[in-house]
């Protein structure tokens, strides 16, 4: 019968592997140890060794290379049976001579016959009955003591032990022996190191009192000449420093002139607020006179005077941010609140609503999408509306809101007031532009175009 070699310190690994390979017929061997199994190795050659890799001692890689270095065990086929994993560990168990890996974790009884089946070693027949089968430690039997003053009635004899017992008697002492061997070698390498750590402490200790050399050459001079070099760096870096405040001067200049015109750009950006405060004031005032109940029709010779006025009132109010719908529900509920207060007061006429849209300083992110420039990046970075040639037909601004309220609100269903749609794309800014200067940030241009990213109103009564 063959004989397979476990070597694995852990006896859950044992059991698990042994109970797999039950269904071969095969001997089964275990080690707790590399050096047991090296031991083992000296005096019985098995079919096969399933060898660990973390082990006390000696680990699985230590032993394959004994292993394989020694001509009356090279042959013996070696599996690492770990829980190792990753094709560097697999490349390097191969090139010390492993034949396969097998994982502990997602080990199979499919995976194992494949192994076993290329060294000729097959499962046994499912119909042939499996007897139990004795497992072999390889540590060596402790001898039981002889009985004393032990009688039988009808004794005999002692026979003789067969000499195939005496033989395996023999075997294993001789292992005990080489495991003991390899312990004392383990030890004197040991007492061997720190011998050599003892010595090299007290010359250290004893060159300690003369004076210290590097080599051949004292320290002293090492030192000077590490503090001429010393010197030579302070130079440099002196020249580095004076180049590093000359260059934070030039920056702080610069940042001064920044700040400079941001200041003018903020104290013009005040005043314009101040401006739409007063238009929204004015527009305020104007729609809070036309209430529902107090309402009265307004007369035919002030209608083109206050229609005006509110046209521009409310150019101020309908803006609308980048990439926004423009007649979308916000602003679709402040111009039916507006075309409900002219019901009211009495007016009946077409309202156009005219959609403009803004120049502003765009650049495209990594999906190639067009989007709103970095606010500090320079106008020179950018990429104006106006350059990209779009179309800007009425029809693709008419929204749901806009539809809805066409359809369900009483003035514009009565026919009172007609409401029109057009588009002005980028013409008739509602603020001019400040003139082009490519350093410019782009933040402070795009304030302008968001002012002009806007639906404006015209009245025209019947």
């Amino acid at each position: 019968m063959q004989r397979v070699l476990i070597v694995d310190d852990s006896k859950t690994a044992q059991l698990r592997l042994k109970k797999m390979l039950a269904r071969y017929d095969l001997a089964v061997d275990i080690s707790f140890s590399a050096e047991e199994a090296l031991a083992y190795l000296s005096y019985r050659s098995p079919a096969v060794i399933f060898m660990d890799h973390h082990m006390e001692g000696m680990d699985g890689f230590e032993a394959l290379k004994i292993i394989k270095a020694n001509p009356t065990t090279a042959m013996i086929p070696v599996i690492m049976y770990t829980a190792q994993k990753g094709d560097v560990y697999v490349g390097q168990a191969r090139a010390l001579g492993a034949l396969d890996i097998l994982s502990k974790e997602v080990i199979k009884p499919a995976g194992l016959e494949r192994v076993l089946s290329s060294l000729k070693i097959t499962p046994k027949p499912k119909n042939e009955i499996r007897p139990k089968q004795a497992t072999v430690n390889t540590r060596p039997p402790t001898a039981a003591p002889p009985l004393k003053n032990a009688t039988t009635h009808n004794s005999a004899p002692a026979k003789p032990q067969p000499e195939s017992s005496s033989l395996e008697h023999m075997r294993t002492q001789v292992a005990r022996l080489f495991e003991l061997h390899i312990a004392d070698v383990r030890q004197q390498m040991a007492d061997n190191a720190r011998f050599i750590i003892r010595r090299l402490s007290h010359d250290i200790e004893k060159n300690g009192v003369n004076e210290a050399k590097l080599g051949d050459v004292p320290l002293a001079v090492i030192s000077d000449e590490l503090n001429s070099d010393r010197q030579k760096s302070s130079i440099i870096s002196s020249s580095l420093l004076l180049l590093i405040f000359m260059g934070l001067a030039v920056l702080a200049y610069e940042l001064f002139n920044t700040k400079r015109s941001l200041g003018v750009l903020g104290t013009n950006y005040h005043e314009l607020l101040l401006t739409q405060q007063k238009q929204l004031r004015s527009f305020d005032n104007f729609t809070t006179s036309f209430g529902p109940q107090k309402a009265e029709p307004i007369p035919k010779e002030n209608n083109p005077a206050l229609l005006e006025t509110l046209s521009w009132a409310l150019d101020s109010q309908l803006q609308f941010h980048y990439n926004q719908m423009p007649l979308n529900e916000t602003q679709m509920l402040k111009i039916g609140s507006l075309m409900y207060q002219l019901a009211s007061a009495g007016f009946t006429g077409n309202v156009d609503l005219t959609v403009h849209f803004g120049n502003f300083c765009l650049q495209s992110n990594a999906s190639g999408e067009w989007q709103l420039a970095d606010e500090f990046a320079p106008l020179s970075d950018c990429t104006f509306t106006q350059d990209l040639n779009l179309e800007y037909s009425a029809s693709n601004y008419v929204s749901m809101a806009y539809l809805n309220f066409e359809q369900e609100a009483p003035p514009i269903r009565d026919g009172s007031i007609d409401m029109n749609v057009t588009s002005a794309g980028l013409d008739s800014p509602f603020i001019e532009y400040p003139p082009v200067d490519f350093t410019m940030p782009a933040n402070v241009w795009n304030r302008f175009a968001a002012q002009n990213n806007r639906i404006s109103i015209q009245f025209n009564g019947f």
